[in-house]
This record gives C-alpha cells, sequence and structure tokens, in this order.
C-alpha cells in the first residue's frame, strides 16, 4: 500500500476529502519526524514504538576486492511493533 492509496481508504472510512485527509496524514508524519529528530521516541498504542538508535561506526569490506572502507557513525530510527499488533500478525501467512 502507498500513501495514496492510505488516504483513499481513510478518506471512504472518514467520509472525509482525500485533500483534507492527505493534510491530515502529512501533519501526523511531520509531527512524528519533529519528535525524532529531537530523539525523542513516538508511541502509538496498539501500533508500536519507532526511535531513533545510533549506529556505531564500523569498517566494511567490499567482498568483491578486499577493500576496506570506514563507515561512519549514523542514526537510524527503529520501528518495534505492539504485541497487540503482533498478535494480530500472528494467524497470518503470506
Amino acid at each position: 500500500m502507498n500513501s495514496t492509496e492510505l488516504v483513499t481508504i481513510l478518506s471512504q472510512k472518514l467520509t472525509l476529502s482525500k485533500a483534507e485527509v492527505s493534510k491530515r496524514l502529512e501533519d501526523t508524519v511531520g509531527i512524528i519526524a519533529a519528535e525524532l529528530e529531537e530523539n525523542n521516541s513516538v508511541t502509538v498504542s496498539s501500533f508500536g514504538t519507532w526511535e531513533v538508535n545510533k549506529r556505531d561506526e564500523r569498517i566494511s569490506v567490499n567482498p568483491a576486492t578486499g577493500k576496506k572502507t570506514l563507515v561512519p557513525p549514523r542514526l537510524v530510527v527503529k520501528f518495534k511493533a505492539s504485541n497487540g499488533l503482533k498478535d494480530k500478525l500472528k494467524g497470518f501467512k503470506s
């Protein structure tokens, strides 16, 4: 599912225009991003938690050439699904 499909489904369920739903979705994502930029975690109950983690610097080796490269430290966003979401997905088989 992409954002256009999500907006379409939400607009039907909420009986709002696609433009209004799209704006609200953008606002929601903006708020989550702003909190993560301030290194705060964001929890949505029965869905999960986003948090910022620091990856340490490391040495990477290109298997084809054997060349070693230093990968600098960086911040990454991690998502951990809530137990409620995990429970909903337990019976699902792809």
